[in-house]
């Protein structure tokens, strides 16, 4: 069919046609994939645009016989057309969730530098220039991670070219990266742990701020869960709603499972049967559900962000963070033994570490975390001395010959002497929590337990959240 009101062809692959509303001629060429190339000769004068549609004719078969694509587009074009494959993909539920950190790395970065370059000049002295520009905008040298994060843009851009015909395989440039080898986040230890969730309980209330406190009152449970799943922050981790929670059952137990849209696919998480205390607690701050259960809100499957603040607004990474540094401020905590800097990431290590002190394998470890056996070996081995350090030390036969206080209740002197020394103003809240092992595994309320709590409420010497961290475990 003709392409407009007039049409002359001037070679089996080549017409000249007039549109619909122009006086100018414009050549269309059919590509060896079939695909037509259109372009305005931008004269109305039909010899000259015979000349054009020829020149261009044969300059695009000198192109191909010289194995160069046979047209080329601007780099912001044919990163527009990447940008919306991937936006389709992840529409569609079956784009990988790094899509997010390319398109992102994309606008600001390679669109800005690369968009007016034609995507075929894109060569070795144009990767050596962006280098030198984007470490002068970042005023420092970029990490590897960095840098392999906006590689992995380009390539995503490059592979959308050459599917088009825009580059040839042979003009694909291959990419760069002198960043600085990134150092590993630094973890905590339990104590540490320990300190910073006793922390939390009470760190809403030290801002006068509403936004503040309420991502704060956020921010102690989403910690909670980080360092008892193991999942990543940010992305994974803020992204979650309630219906990717579910229970999952096996031999007539029952577990808490949380599907993780993660870097590379989906996997599904077990997390540690305390959680489920953590996230109804958290469900509690959204003014939008009422439920009178865990159970009932998994059934429900609600389309809701899991950490939403009190103020009905889902906590922003930016906000998490921000609170959470403060407060290791607070605590000079931001900083480890080993001169490594704790982030809310330090979380996945900490429970990386605690796996594998307990006794799992590399490999099923690593499907919970999301990654490969051999990253969970190259990123923990580090860490073995001092997770085996009975081992290490020659004393495992003698710590195999003790009790875990975390598999055990409290023994009855033990618990007695607690709230004692409660009552006689030598122990704190925090203190006894710890002493009766309340946010370890295998705590247990018994009989004395609640009696003598219940007693300690009625004497107001502590207060009802201390009561119901230890009725509920």
């Amino acid at each position: 069919m003709s392409y407009g009101v007039s049409s002359i062809e001037l070679h089996s692959k080549l017409r000249i046609d007039k549109r619909a509303g122009s006086n100018n001629w414009y050549a269309r060429l059919t590509l060896p994939n079939k695909k037509r190339l259109v372009k305005s000769t931008k004269t109305a004068d039909v010899e000259e645009a015979k000349e054009v549609a020829l020149r261009l004719y044969y300059e695009t078969e000198a192109r191909i016989k010289n194995k160069l694509p046979a047209t080329t587009r601007k780099f912001k074009d044919v990163a527009e057309h990447a940008l919306r494959r991937m936006n389709d993909e992840l529409a569609q539920g079956v784009g990988r969730q790094a899509y997010k950190d390319y398109i992102q790395a994309t606008r600001r970065w390679l669109i800005p530098f690369f968009g007016s370059t034609d995507i075929s000049k894109i060569d070795l002295l144009a990767l050596k220039n962006f280098d030198a520009w984007r470490a002068e905008k970042m005023n420092k040298t970029p990490a590897q991670s960095t840098i392999n994060n906006h590689n992995a843009a380009l390539n995503r851009i490059l592979d959308e070219a050459e599917l088009n015909g825009w580059i040839t395989k042979a003009l694909r440039p291959t990419l760069l990266n002198k960043g600085l080898k990134t150092q590993s986040r630094g973890s905590f230890t339990v104590q540490e742990y320990r300190t910073i969730y006793a922390a939390l309980r009470n760190y809403h209330k030290s801002t006068a701020h509403p936004k503040a406190a309420a991502t704060r009152e956020t921010l102690r449970n989403y910690v909670l869960f980080l360092a008892n799943t193991g999942i990543r922050h940010g992305t994974e981790a803020i992204g979650l709603r309630w219906r990717n929670i579910e229970w999952y059952y096996k031999g007539g137990e029952k577990y808490l499972a949380v599907n993780v849209d993660g870097k590379t696919k989906n996997r599904q998480t077990i997390a540690r049967d305390r959680t489920s205390r953590y996230l109804f607690r958290q469900s509690k701050l959204n003014p939008r559900l009422q439920f009178d259960s865990l159970d009932a809100l998994i059934d429900a499957k609600s389309d809701e962000f899991v950490f939403t603040t009190r103020l009905g607004k889902p906590a922003t990474v930016h906000n998490l963070n921000r609170a959470f540094n403060a407060l290791l401020d607070e605590l000079n905590l931001k900083t480890g033994a080993d001169d490594r800097e704790r982030t809310l990431y330090s979380w996945r290590h900490f429970y990386a570490t605690e796996d594998l002190a307990r006794g799992m394998s590399a490999h099923t470890l690593s499907k919970q975390l999301g990654n490969s056996t051999a990253m969970v070996d190259k990123h923990y081995s580090k860490y073995s001395p001092a997770i085996n350090a009975e081992l290490h030390s020659g004393r495992r036969k003698k710590t195999d010959q003790k009790t875990d206080f975390s598999s055990a209740q409290a023994s009855n002197s033990t618990v007695q002497l607690a709230f004692q020394m409660l009552n006689d103003g030598k122990l704190s809240e925090t203190a006894l929590l710890a002493t009766l092992g309340v946010e370890k595994d295998g705590y247990t309320v018994t009989q004395e337990i609640m009696l003598a709590a219940l007693q300690a409420k009625n004497d107001n010497k502590i207060a009802e959240e201390t009561l119901l961290l230890i009725l509920n475990g």
